[in-house]
């Protein structure tokens, strides 16, 4: 039986929760990295060693999301975001008093199955308390959320850096929790019976460990002299997803379900949104160090400039998600592929010149890419799963949200490395010629790769609109 809550002041309510929710997930997958020298300094450790601090972060995040997602659709999901927020919000209590780098790992990583716990259930919140008609809302308040955070958290963490303290970046977890924990008890309707019969521990088991060597191979890919470590971890993740594969085709009722792939629409779609995250995700990785190495900014300007983009996704996403739950979303989708191929072709031919109008348009085309994709784009994901896999199918989408990210980020400075030829060097000690040899290549190849999520999202027709 439906449980879609009815009313213009529960629906806010709703997605005042999901926005906080989707807001907090998003802020601490970015704030941390800006202060990881200052943290490596405190605690006399090296760069490659504080680099986990935020590596394992998403590595929780990542591996967990599908397993709490599958508990969530059984019929836990407010149990399962209330207690991912309280996790959430201790440890990051936990995080900002840890003395040494042990404490600030263990409790990061608790940190990160909070997280996971979170990126599960909001996206059914949607999908599941919210009515048909709000669907691309709510999906565009996950989506401009999360997207916001992952756009200001290295502008907040460098301010609050400079000005109080690396500590600091953790607390400010702790209001917003106390905020959200009350609303979620408020507003979400208690959960259904839980439905779930024999849980599949080996799916679990195997997804989290594949997950785990994938992104230590990304982790240890760009490190030319020990590339070995990357290697094994590659092999070891392609023999522990195969044999993820295997076990989930067998099981009755399995950790995931596989058959959810075998659409071609949902998987095009799927994909034109993962790369257009991925995609996004190396720009922004990228576009700070050419306003400090080629534009001369300072990071107090370069976060100004940053600024615009989340800023444009915040006034239009909404209108936009709005207009899209009236009429077809296909449209939106291609525009905004097609808007991150206008900024990534800027990148490739213009950025040589080091002029402030090529920057801007490139940060324009980005915020209103998220704009018009964020709502629509995710609900045709949602859209183009059979109903009673609708729940499951949020979740996916979130999964590869992050995995986009994490791999967008870790793609593109591999990239620029083959790039710029620049080996083992620092990004910030790159003169400004060898810098931008990196940066137009990884631009090029974004520019290939965006221009793919148009032909993406072209090919598969909106459904039929019902009473149409």
């Amino acid at each position: 039986m439906s449980k879609a809550v009815s009313g213009r002041k529960n629906i806010v309510l709703v997605l005042t929760v999901v926005a906080f929710a989707a807001l907090m997930d998003g802020l601490d997958g970015s704030i941390v990295n800006v202060a990881l020298p200052i943290m490596a300094k405190d605690f006399d450790t090296d760069a490659g060693t504080i680099a986990w601090i935020s590596v394992m972060y998403f590595v929780m995040l990542a591996g967990l999301l599908i397993t709490f997602a599958k508990i969530a659709k059984n019929g836990p999901i407010k149990k399962v975001l209330l207690a991912g927020l309280i996790i959430f919000t201790v440890s990051s209590l936990l995080c900002g008093i840890s003395v040494n780098f042990h404490m600030l790992f263990a409790f990061r990583l608790t940190q990160g199955i909070g997280a996971a716990m979170m990126g599960a259930a909001v996206p059914m919140t949607c999908v599941k308390y919210l009515p048909a008609s709000n669907l691309g809302l709510g999906i565009g308040v996950l989506t401009l959320g999360c997207s916001i955070g992952f756009a200001l958290g290295p502008v907040i963490g460098g301010i609050i850096t400079d000005l109080v303290s690396w500590h600091w970046i953790f607390f400010i977890n702790i209001p917003l929790g106390l905020i959200i924990i009350p609303l979620v008890i408020r507003a979400i309707p208690g959960d259904d019976r839980y439905s779930g019969g024999h849980f599949d521990t080996a799916g679990a088991v195997l997804l989290f460990s594949s997950i785990i060597c994938g992104v230590l191979a990304i982790e240890r890919a760009p490190h030319a002299n020990d590339i070995m470590p990357a290697i094994l971890s590659a092999i070891g993740c392609a023999v522990l997803l195969s044999a993820f594969i295997g076990t989930e085709l067998k099981k009755p009722d399995p950790l995931l379900n596989l058959h959810i792939f075998r659409h071609w629409k949902f998987n095009s779609v799927l994909m034109a949104y993962t790369l257009s995250n991925l995609t996004y995700m190396g720009l922004l990785y990228l576009l700070p160090f050419y306003m400090y190495i080629c534009m001369g900014f300072s990071s107090m300007v370069s976060g100004m400039y940053i600024l615009i983009s989340p800023l444009l996704t915040l006034i239009l996403c909404i209108p936009i998600s709005k207009w899209s739950d009236r009429t077809q979303r296909r449209s939106f989708s291609v525009a905004a592929c097609g808007i991150l191929t206008v900024g990534c072709l800027m990148m490739t031919f213009a950025f040589r010149e080091m002029h402030t109008l090529p920057l801007i348009v490139t940060l324009v085309c980005m915020g209103l890419m998220w704009a018009l994709c964020g709502g629509p784009m995710g609900s045709r994901i949602i859209e183009n799963v059979k109903d009673e896999s609708r729940e499951m199918g949020s979740s996916v989408m979130n999964e590869f949200i992050y995995l986009g990210g994490t791999v967008g980020t870790a793609m593109f400075a591999m990239l620029f490395t083959v790039g710029s030829k620049a080996g083992n060097i620092s990004l910030s000690d790159l003169p400004p010629d060898i810098f931008l040899d990196g940066l137009v290549f990884s631009a090029a190849i974004a520019t290939v790769i965006s221009a793919i999520t148009v032909v993406l999202s072209f090919i598969v027709r909106d459904p039929a609109k019902s009473g149409a």
